[in-house]
């Protein structure tokens, strides 16, 4: 079987992001979007082993945004079907970059907050099918903590939900608005 080392893979993809556009290391972007995002103790996060303030400003820019956003998404997945420990963290930024016309690629950020919502589900502990595809509540806090953070933020969520240029472009199935205003506590 072959396996991925979304950490490795993740500070490779920062590396890249970081030599190609090394203002994003220097700068902080002033964007409200991001702020706080200088204060996390991003170090304390388990298998964050990057600088994400760095991946969230490269978010901003044009011409970085679509190399930032491979990177947030090593960064936040921690598999094919699974958010890491990072992703309760990134959840409140990713949210306001979303709700921001401005912000390059908000149509794939929005996929991404889609995933999270969609993963970070609660797992039916009397459904097999749920406990073999997602396993057991208790062995992924990562996901009680990314809905702790989308409840938190839920006025972000009311807002893009109700955000109908965002809308227009997507074909957003009932069971992704669903899962989104569930995740926040809707």
């Amino acid at each position: 079987m072959c396996t991925v080392d979304h950490e490795a893979a993740a500070v490779t993809a920062t590396a890249a992001l970081t030599a190609a556009y090394p203002h994003l290391r220097q700068e902080a972007f002033p964007h409200p979007a991001l702020e706080g995002c200088e204060d996390v103790e991003w170090s304390s996060v388990p298998g964050c082993p990057v600088d994400v303030p760095v991946v969230l400003r490269g978010l901003l820019d044009p011409d970085a945004a679509e190399m930032a956003e491979r990177a947030l998404d090593w960064l936040v997945m921690s598999g094919p079907m699974s958010i890491s420990a990072t992703m309760p963290a990134v959840v409140p930024y990713l949210l306001r970059l979303t709700a921001d016309p401005s912000v390059p690629r908000r149509n794939e950020l929005f996929g991404l907050v889609l995933v999270a919502a969609a993963l970070s589900a609660p797992t039916d502990p009397e459904n097999a099918w749920d406990l073999a595809v997602s396993g057991p509540e208790n062995d992924h806090p990562e996901r009680a903590l990314c809905r702790a953070a989308f409840v938190a933020d839920a006025a972000w969520v009311r807002r893009l939900l109700a955000d109908d240029e965002l809308l227009a472009g997507l074909q957003l199935g009932e069971d992704e608005r669903t899962s989104l205003a569930q995740a926040a506590g809707l």
